[in-house]
């Protein structure tokens, strides 16, 4: 076999491979697409309560880990969208799920997040979208229907937080 079809061969592999991994939280965020969300309440960083149906606006929810490096790309990406002023600091709830609140805090501190960080200490909001990765992101319309759902890295994430907020 020549060096061209051998790398050809083990890219469709790995690709495979790599579809067979991500399908079910997949098909998890096709079950959610155009569902409305039941209301919620969390605590956040700053120790104020953030309430869904108080919201009136659509909102972007991210479910990420202090421990995870794609998800530190993204709340950074986010949060340059903030301070650029492509959107507004209460646009975003980053929620993080069954960890302990001082590593939470710390970490919002020290990387400067300047939108809403929340604690979900026993996970029950990220059991409520069945979040199975982190960074899992949600668009929620201000219906509080769910329009987007995703996990892992999201090369147009920026395009899409602006093109939702509109």
């Amino acid at each position: 076999m020549n060096k061209a079809r051998f790398l050809n061969t083990f890219f469709f592999i790995v690709a495979v491979y790599a579809l067979y991994l991500k399908l079910p939280s997949i098909l998890t965020h096709f079950k959610f697409q155009d569902q409305k969300v039941s209301d919620f309440t969390v605590k956040l960083i700053n120790d104020e309560k953030f309430i869904l149906s108080a919201q009136p606006k659509k909102i972007v929810m991210v479910f990420w880990a202090t421990w995870c490096g794609p998800c530190e790309i993204e709340l950074k990406r986010i949060n340059k969208m903030v301070m650029d002023k492509k959107i507004q600091p209460s646009d975003v709830l980053a929620i993080s799920s069954n960890e302990e609140e001082s590593i939470v805090r710390e970490k919002a501190k020290r990387e400067n997040y300047l939108f809403n960080i929340a604690l979900d200490t026993n996970g029950s909001i990220s059991n409520q979208f069945q979040v199975s990765a982190t960074p899992t992101i949600i668009f929620i319309d201000e219906k509080k229907t769910i329009t987007w759902m995703t996990s892992g890295l999201s090369p147009t994430l920026e395009y899409r937080i602006t093109s939702f907020l509109k």
